[in-house]
């Protein structure tokens, strides 16, 4: 295993979502984040109170996911739940856009989303599924997303194949390295981690955290 150059609580995003956690689990979870100072989260709308009352005083910062993993969420809730997500401490957000409109050519309407969602003040994440959009659908979501200044991007939304190197790629010709860049799904290794930090991605997103971290260990 090559020796580790990069500050790991840092970079690997623990995802909490399950919405199946016991009580018991979810603060598990919480001992875990704090062991190996995970520094940033994503969740869901209704774990932001807990988290806020389980962590203390720790300093992490608390994405929520909005509209996740469906795109399904009307334009007409969006400002509400992102102030909702904001009034419960959540330092940014994690949205789906709906994707559909692109396929019918509403770009207007598709920017307009993601721009209701950027008037909290809120950094703002778009996350897409490479391996479940048209070439062209994936490609104009980018475009659009950059031209609004959009700056986070998040690949892979746990439901799919991870993604390859060859993803990687071409999705940085794409965004450009300036960038940041998150990788979600089937990340459960260290060398998996690894390899994505050294082909230029920004972080990644897991729920297998504890057992990543348990590898740097015994290494």
């Amino acid at each position: 295993m090559p020796n580790i150059e990069y500050e790991l609580n840092e970079i690997i995003h623990a995802i909490i979502i399950n919405p199946y956690l016991t009580w018991e689990d979810f603060c598990a979870n919480c001992d875990l984040i704090k062991k190996y100072n995970i520094k940033n989260i994503s969740t869901s709308l209704n774990y932001l109170a807990d988290f806020k009352n389980c962590l203390n005083n720790y300093s992490a910062n608390i994405n929520a996911f909005i509209s996740y993993p469906l795109a399904d969420l009307p334009v007409t809730f969006i400002e509400e739940l992102v102030n909702f997500a904001k009034d419960k401490g959540a330092n940014g957000i994690e949205y789906i856009p709906n994707f559909i409109n692109l396929s019918k050519r509403n770009l207007e309407t598709f920017a307009a989303e993601i721009e209701q969602v950027k008037l909290s003040g809120l950094p703002v994440s778009i996350i897409l599924n490479k391996s479940k959009l048209q070439k062209e659908v994936f490609y104009n979501a980018i475009e659009i997303s950059l031209e609004l200044g959009i700056k986070n991007f998040q690949f892979g939304d746990g439901f799919g194949p991870p993604m390859t190197l060859n993803d990687v790629a071409e999705i940085l010709k794409i965004t450009g390295s300036q960038n940041h860049i998150k990788v979600v799904g089937g990340i459960k290794k260290l060398k998996q981690v690894i390899d994505l930090f050294d082909n230029g991605i920004s972080c990644v997103g897991t729920s297998n955290f504890s057992e990543i971290f348990q590898e740097v260990k015994v290494i």
